[in-house]
């Protein structure tokens, strides 16, 4: 009888950790599927009106980060949607040095701070790639100052929808919490050592899946609420990478990739045997040598005169009487 109800109960721990993995199985999903990871919101092309606007009930509400002086704070992520805003920006300027140290003073007045720069210096052609990161309410106002640091060359944004994404991490770590939780209180009421081992394995398990989700979650929150903007700095000589040519559809786009490959062909070719040539020439020296050499000592061969054909034996003569 102890037997049965020892069995019944393993079978009961078994269907429960079952049904908790049924249910933390349903709503969790790949993170490759997320329906609208990466997808672009709606207008995020549109650099005729600022994509960030709404409407004036949004006034006043922000994150405490002051606008610079003579930026305006945009409107910040549409209310309900969670955005990623993303932009790029090169500013020819007299002086790089000055310029980075503006750009810093500016974004920290922003609210922001600087993420990554690299400054290479020298003269007229000296250059800094500075990446910003700034509140989303102050991505479009921020984005206009830096312009005015100089001339502008070009300028890029784009704005990614993450609501989708946002919401299934919320409900998955909800979802997680809730396992957890339940793996922990059949962890304290278990009585046999199989049960306390397999129930604290599962444990383990729940508790890196809900870690990794929290981090996840975390690093989308951080994209949304501050923006990234590449800035490059160039001086007034420094030259500009040439824009990359569009390939031609159609026959003469694909005769013209076709001919380019020809030629890298043939010159990866010269390439290869313009560096293999210099050995060729310094085997070819020593082979040389070696081969005259043999021909020298080769003995000479004397050509010998046939033998004379041997003379006629004389005929027997008659024989004499005895």
């Amino acid at each position: 009888m102890r037997r049965v109800r020892k069995g019944m109960k393993k079978t009961f721990v078994v269907a429960a950790l079952t049904g908790l993995m049924l249910l933390a199985g349903c709503a969790s999903s790949d993170d490759a599927a997320s329906p609208t990871a990466g997808k672009p919101a709606p207008g995020a092309g549109d650099t005729g009106r600022d994509p960030l606007a709404y409407g004036e009930q949004n006034k006043g509400e922000g994150d405490g980060a002051v606008a610079p002086q003579g930026v305006e704070a945009t409107a910040g992520p549409v209310t309900g949607r969670s955005l990623i805003y993303r932009g790029e920006l090169t500013v020819r300027v007299d002086d790089v040095a000055a310029a980075a140290d503006r750009l810093t003073s500016l974004v920290t007045t922003a609210g922001g701070h600087i993420g990554a720069e690299k400054r290479v210096s020298g003269g007229t052609q000296a250059e800094a790639s500075v990446t910003v990161r700034v509140p989303a309410k102050q991505f479009h106002g921020v984005l206009e100052q830096i312009a005015k640091l100089g001339e502008e060359v070009s300028r890029g944004s784009n704005t990614e929808d993450v609501t989708e994404a946002v919401v299934d991490l919320d409900t998955r770590i909800a979802a997680q919490r809730a396992s957890v939780e339940s793996v922990r209180r059949m962890f304290t009421q278990a009585k046999q050592l199989s049960e306390v081992v397999m129930l604290e394995r599962e444990l383990n398990q729940r508790q890196a899946e809900l870690a990794s989700l929290e981090r996840k979650k975390a690093t989308l929150d951080d994209l949304v609420a501050l923006s990234t903007i590449t800035v490059s700095l160039v001086g007034p000589d420094t030259p500009l990478p040439e824009p990359e040519e569009e390939p031609m559809p159609g026959f003469l786009g694909g005769l013209k990739a076709g001919w380019d490959a020809f030629v890298g062909t043939v010159q990866v070719a010269l390439a290869v045997f313009g560096f293999v040539l210099p050995f060729l020439i310094a085997l070819a020296i020593p082979v040389g040598l070696l081969i005259a050499l043999r021909r020298r000592r080769r003995p000479a061969t004397v050509a010998t005169a046939p033998a004379p054909p041997a003379p006629p034996s004389a005929p027997a003569g008659p024989p004499t009487a005895g």
